[in-house]
């Protein structure tokens, strides 16, 4: 008596082709640079785009006298471990069919967003100048003209109109 056997795929070429997809796809999670434009004290437009005041912050300005407030480094140090094992529950469950590559790299992208806005409130950073908490009058470093500046009454940087932190999202890209 002769055995036979069956062959049936049970989705295994399907998920294979998610584990190659998945190393094809990277999260980018940052400010783009068509990002709306800070406003100025006035609320005009900024002669600056977001991402460029996000580099300004993140690096800071030694010209203007801004310190450097690393919200992305801060983020990428605080949440590093917990970023990996996400990964890797992910990667489980493209491997077992449970979940598609571009699912994981949305959750993946979300996840990382949701960190970087949240250090906004939890970093650490250097507190504003009095100027900036109080208000009071500067001269145009150009022109020498006075103008008044408005206080925003907290020491919190980066906290003030919430847009910088309101311009973080995720974009999924193919490497």
């Amino acid at each position: 008596m002769s055995a036979t056997f069956e062959h049936r795929d049970l989705g295994r070429k399907a998920i294979e082709r998610e584990v190659r997809l998945s190393r094809k796809l990277v999260a980018l999670v940052g400010i783009p640079g068509d990002a709306q434009s800070p406003q100025d004290a006035e609320g005009n437009p900024a002669s600056i785009n977001m991402a460029s005041l996000a580099y300004i912050m993140e690096k800071g300005s030694p010209v203007n006298n801004i310190p450097a407030r690393p919200f992305m480094e801060q983020t990428r140090q605080k949440s590093m471990k917990e970023v990996m094992g996400l990964m890797a529950r992910l990667q489980k469950a493209i491997s077992n069919g449970s979940l598609t590559a571009m699912a994981a790299i949305k959750r993946l992208g979300a996840a990382y967003e949701e960190e970087m806005k949240a250090i906004f409130t939890t970093g650490t950073f250097a507190p504003n100048s009095p100027i900036t908490i109080n208000g009071g009058w500067m001269r145009n470093r150009v022109s020498g003209k006075a103008f008044k500046v408005k206080g925003k009454g907290s020491s919190r940087p980066l906290v003030d109109t919430t847009r910088l932190r309101q311009s973080i999202i995720f974009k999924v890209a193919k490497v």
